[in-house]
């Protein structure tokens, strides 16, 4: 079946400054690896055609990594916010990609089952922008079809691409998950302790 699956690229932002955490959350410990870790294997495992990954430039994060597999993009301007980390990940991909599925280095908690129904979603109805939802929440990560990829090109700031979700003739599929993963993400110390409360001890 996945061979039926259109080019999905996977970019995972994790160049942001974690300015709300006062330190590198990506390399925090969970689960015996650091939090970035989780995504990118989930990102590997699934039917993502391939897997970009955005640093900042020298990070000290990527040398303990296992990056098997990935491309590793530098976001040189990373201080303008995370519009220009989008815009990164974006220009490695969008020569191939028919859709990019935007990932969230915090995420620990999310399965490349996830990503699998996700990218299924977007197969069958390609013209639509896709991303999770759980009792009414809206969640990470989004898959944009190529064709809003010039839109996201012309987004400043520290803001991803949700701003574009109101834009006339964007059509949204909304798919139900079952699992916490899209709806966890790690910005403050105290998320992360309630992370390790919760989800430390429990398998994926």
């Amino acid at each position: 079946m996945k061979q039926l699956i259109p080019h999905v690229s996977g970019v995972i932002l994790a160049a942001g400054k974690a300015s709300r955490m006062g330190r590198d959350k990506l390399s925090l410990p969970f689960r015996g690896l650091p939090l970035l870790q989780h995504v990118i294997n989930a990102a590997r495992q699934s039917c993502l055609k391939d897997v970009t990954v955005v640093m900042p430039k020298d990070s000290a994060l990527e040398q303990t990594l296992d990056l098997t597999g990935c491309d590793v993009v530098t976001a040189t301007h990373r201080d303008l916010g995370q519009a220009e980390s989008l815009q990164s990940g974006l220009r490695n991909v969008m020569d191939t990609a028919r859709a990019c599925m935007v990932m969230l280095g915090d995420q620990p908690l999310l399965t490349s089952e996830t990503i699998d129904m996700l990218v299924e979603a977007y197969a069958q109805q390609p013209e639509c922008w896709v991303a999770p939802v759980q009792e009414g929440m809206r969640g990470n990560p989004i898959t944009i079809p190529s064709e809003w990829f010039p839109k996201v090109f012309e987004l400043e700031g520290d803001t991803g691409a949700r701003p574009l979700l109101g834009s006339p003739g964007l059509a949204l599929r909304l798919v139900r998950i079952h699992e916490v993963g899209p709806f966890i993400d790690v910005d403050t110390e105290q998320e992360y302790q309630q992370l390790l409360n919760r989800y430390e001890a429990k398998t994926a």
